[in-house]
């Protein structure tokens, strides 16, 4: 841009906005025509009145440039997007349910206002899950399985849109997701179930009480400043110990070999290549066959008051299972024996006379349902027991 200079007079009052230096107001032309305008002592920046033309100096050029790539970004995302499958909310599996609804359950309310997506970064924190490392790997998951899509990928701000379609219809709001799943999971299975089979369940039960345990690992060696967290071994091992102990009585072995290791000055600072879950893992191994051939009867150590219960863990045991803390202090195969029923029973219930699926619960007790179907008005009465 060529401007012929015809005056320059320094305006002490007048303070550059990027390096608040003084600026020189400048008289000019170009082509004939007037043109005034700010431009700084220092670093060159200008300030036209009329915004009629751009500044060039350094800053404004990078800005310029870097606004460009960002449009560019976001032209090539969009693009992409046309290619993602949108997935339907009933879709996704029982453990993605339940970690979406935990997120979302406090966030969104019908009488105050919220984004229509995620800021995580606001909320990673939050005791969404039992503890920080899994609630990164299932946000991690959702992201790659893409049912998580970022709002803006040229801030990279770890802002999400929840990439579902409900009841046909494309990028339905926060509200009505978060509706939909506290439809499923706090209304006693009668408007509808969030899994495909009791299974399903199972799993996601198992998988949360091992989370549960970690947690109350981590709990423990805080105090001493110590790092632990799980692996695949030692999340195998648990499953293992689940299968005949409370998790209070693995709660119980965790705590004395967590002493017992402290004692001996075995654990590290860091849990580099997972040293200290190792160690643990082989002394509860230790405990477990010596308590075994020996016929020990493992203690119960109720759940810490001061350790944080989760949403997730608060939503699927005491308000999707109807349980309370006896869910640590029975093994799972007897919860279960009492869950399980029922879970099955919704997950397979079918109209007697039609077949459809498309049935309202008109009473329901405990081990007592009657079902009405919408689509040819049958009555039919069930003992879930």
């Amino acid at each position: 841009m060529t401007l012929n200079i015809l005056q320059k007079q320094l305006d002490a009052s007048t303070l550059c906005p990027l390096c608040q230096a003084a600026m020189f107001w400048t008289e000019a032309e170009q082509y004939d025509q007037d043109i005034n305008f700010y431009e700084c002592s220092h670093c060159q920046h200008q300030i036209y009145p009329d915004q009629q033309l751009n500044c060039h100096c350094d800053q404004c050029a990078a800005q310029r440039k870097k606004l460009m790539k960002e449009s560019r970004l976001q032209e090539q995302r969009k693009l992409k997007q046309k290619d993602i499958y949108e997935f339907e909310l009933s879709q996704l599996n029982f453990m993605q349910k339940l970690f979406l609804l935990a997120l979302l359950d406090d966030l969104v309310q019908e009488h105050t206002s919220h984004h229509e997506f995620i800021d995580w970064d606001q909320i990673k924190y939050h005791n969404i899950t039992p503890n920080y490392l899994f609630q990164n790997a299932v946000i991690k998951h959702l992201v790659k399985e893409n049912i998580l899509i970022c709002k803006d990928l040229a801030a990279q701000a770890h802002q999400y849109y929840i990439n579902v379609r409900l009841d046909g219809y494309s990028e339905p709001s926060l509200y009505s997701i978060t509706h939909q799943l506290r439809i499923w999971f706090y209304e006693n299975l009668s408007l509808g179930v969030p899994f495909k089979s009791s299974d399903e369940v199972k799993d996601a039960l198992f998988s949360v009480l091992y989370q549960e345990v970690i947690q109350f690992m981590q709990f423990y060696c805080r105090m001493w400043g110590v790092q632990i967290a799980g692996n695949k071994s030692f999340r195998t091992f648990c499953y293992q110990l689940m299968d005949g102990l409370a998790v209070g009585q693995i709660y119980y072995l965790v705590q004395t070999g967590l002493e017992y290791l402290h004692k001996q000055n075995a654990l590290q600072p860091r849990n580099e290549n997972f040293i200290n879950t190792n160690l643990l893992k082989k002394t509860l191994q230790q405990y477990r066959e010596r308590g075994l051939a020996e016929k020990w009867e493992t203690s119960t150590l109720p759940r810490p008051p001061q350790m944080p219960l989760s949403k997730m863990s608060e939503i699927l045991f005491f308000r999707f299972l109807g349980y309370d803390e006896k869910i640590f202090f029975q093994p799972i195969w007897r919860s279960w024996k009492k869950i399980e029923p029922r879970l099955s029973f919704y997950s397979n219930k079918r109209c007697m006379h039609c077949g459809s699926e498309e049935l309202s619960v008109d009473y329901d007790a405990d081990d007592y349902v009657s079902l009405f179907c919408r689509s040819c008005k049958h009555q039919d009465h069930y003992f879930t027991r």
